[in-house]
């Protein structure tokens, strides 16, 4: 559950917002969330600089360090960290981060899908649509079993958490109706089917390895008869 949490910190931002300093953004009390455009300077390395997106999961990803997490942090906590972690490869580093929002609105696709991420939404988009955009589905995954969480906000601007069933077996057979209409925000996941409902999976790993072992036999008793 603690993974979905952190994969449920996606906003609504209905239009472009300019950037702003990690000062700027540490007085106003700002945490950096999932789907925010981070550009990481790194001096006087700047070979090491890059902008990043934070994803779903909440992590980003910069040369030398690999995956880390970032979501829920102050832009300052996060120089600091950055600073700290870069000082092992670089002699006296100063990091500094700029740290902006979508210009446009996003929706999310993580899990058994060939380009998990972001995509730009579109109005009228639909579930079919995403997945489309992320290259299908992958060879293992439960479609099924999609589930799509959104945040819906209520009275007094009270936001809640909402998850959606949905079934992409369905859809893929033609049953239109199960084309779930995507909003802004949305995060879907293809889960995984499990190892042991996955024939394709043992015909992939297995029976490959078990053919390779009997050829190895084969090949023994061959040698041993022409000795």
């Amino acid at each position: 559950m603690k993974i979905i949490s952190s994969l449920m910190a996606v906003l609504i931002f209905l239009g472009p917002l300019p950037a702003f300093s990690a000062e700027a953004a540490a007085d106003k009390e700002y945490f950096i969330e999932a789907g925010d455009v981070i550009n990481v300077n790194v001096m006087p390395a700047q070979e090491f600089s890059k902008e990043v997106t934070v994803q779903p999961d909440g992590n980003i990803e910069l040369p030398l360090l690999g995956s880390m997490k970032a979501q829920g942090m102050k832009p300052g906590e996060l120089e600091k960290i950055l600073t700290a972690k870069f000082s092992k490869y670089v002699s006296n580093p100063s990091i500094t981060l700029n740290v902006r929002r979508f210009a446009f609105n996003r929706v999310a696709v993580i899990g058994q899908v060939r380009g998990a991420g972001y995509y730009e939404y579109r109005e009228g988009m639909r579930l079919l649509d995403l997945i489309a955009q992320a290259g299908g589905t992958q060879d293992y995954s439960r479609d099924s079993r999609v589930r799509i969480y959104r945040k819906i906000k209520g009275e007094g601007d009270k936001v809640t958490e909402q998850v959606i069933k949905a079934n992409l077996e369905d859809v893929f057979d033609g049953d239109m109706e199960k084309n779930i209409l995507l909003v802004s925000g949305d995060i879907v996941y293809i889960p995984r089917k499990p190892y042991y409902s996955a024939a394709r999976w043992i015909s992939d790993n297995i029976v490959p390895w078990a053919t390779l072992f009997m050829f190895g036999i084969t090949v023994g008793l061959v040698s041993r008869n022409n000795d």
